[in-house]
Formats: structure tokens, sequence, C-alpha cells
């Protein structure tokens, strides 16, 4: 599977993603606006977008905003091999650091990020809609130093 990078024509297809992994996806104008100003990557599927992932870079830092796969697809490598991707692409344009926020209940996500390289940096409080709707949940910081791609 070839990563690649994104664009307005991926939209659609990038919503649907979204809002088939998040409990509060993005809308029109947040990927708008990433994919003029972000690192956008994605890996094409048979018939629709199989992954996606977003990171904004600053100076010599990055974070990575969101990074899904489609449910059915899950767990065969793809959040893996994009994530590399990412990161290698962040490395590359100067990134020594990523980080990220995650929720305090994404116990599968969290182990992602600690098997990638990641640790646990701190807690943004009540950071999160809950994904019921009603009330808060925490954000986990995570952080990882990247070594020059």
């Amino acid at each position: 599977m070839k990563v690649r990078d994104l664009n307005a024509s991926d939209i659609p297809q990038l919503m649907a993603l979204d809002a088939a992994t998040n409990s509060h996806p993005w809308d029109i104008s947040h990927w708008q606006h990433s994919l003029k100003a972000d690192v956008c990557l994605g890996i094409d599927g048979n018939t629709e977008l199989a992954a996606f992932a977003v990171a904004m870079k600053m100076v010599d830092e990055a974070e990575l905003l969101l990074i899904a796969v489609q449910p059915k697809l899950q767990g065969k490598g793809l959040g893996q091999i994009i994530f590399n991707t990412l990161t290698q692409k962040l490395a590359k344009n100067g990134a020594q650091s990523l980080f990220l926020e995650v929720r305090e209940s994404n116990r599968k996500a969290r182990r992602f990020y600690e098997s990638a390289g990641f640790a646990e940096t701190g807690i943004r409080p009540a950071y999160y809609p809950a994904a019921s709707g009603a009330g808060r949940e925490d954000a986990l910081i995570f952080a990882m130093m990247m070594s020059k791609a």
C-alpha cells in the first residue's frame, strides 16, 4: 500500500473516515485548513480511503492532530505504515519531537502510541467532550523524540 499526500479532492473521503472513527469529527473548514497548512497523508484502499494521518509542523516540533484507519482494516498494520511515513517526513523537515493528545479512555490508541515510542508527559483535565455527549474527558499528553531521517 502506498502512502500519498492528500489534497482537497480527498475531503469527502476524509470526512467519511473521520466520522467512522471519531466521536467528534472535523467539519469541512478544518479539513480545508489542514490540507493547506499541515502534513496530510493517506493510504488508498480498493474503493475508499483506507487511512489518514494529519500533523501540524512548528519549527522543530510537530503535533499529531489525527490518525485513522478504516474500522474494517484495523489490525492489519496500516496505522503503523502511515505513522512511520509521517514521522519520517516530519523528521526530514526538521521536526525533532512529536506531541499528541489522546482520550484517557482510548486504551487501544494509547497502546499504539506507547509501542511507537511515545511517553506520557502530562494531562489536560476535561479537554475533550465526552463521547456520550455529557460531560468532559481528560486528555493525556504524549511526546516522543524523533531521529533524523
